[in-house]
């Protein structure tokens, strides 16, 4: 079994997906998207805690893998 690689990338809130704003989403699918064309699997998506709850602030954490 080979060794992998992780990375972590952090997307800002921006705003609440409860009203509508996409920005955020879209801005997650634009990274997987570019990190997958250079090799990186995307492992999850960590949300923050309470998010349906929060008006700003917070961050999601998209963490990839790839084999070296």
């Amino acid at each position: 079994m080979g060794k992998f690689d992780y990375k972590f990338v952090e997307v800002p809130l921006d705003g609440n997906l409860k009203n509508g704003n996409m920005e955020t989403l879209e801005r997650c699918k634009e990274i997987i998207m570019s990190e997958a064309a250079q090799g990186w699997r995307l492992i999850q998506i960590i949300s923050p805690a309470g998010e349906r709850r929060m008006i700003s602030g917070g961050s999601y954490e998209i963490v990839l893998e790839k084999e070296n």
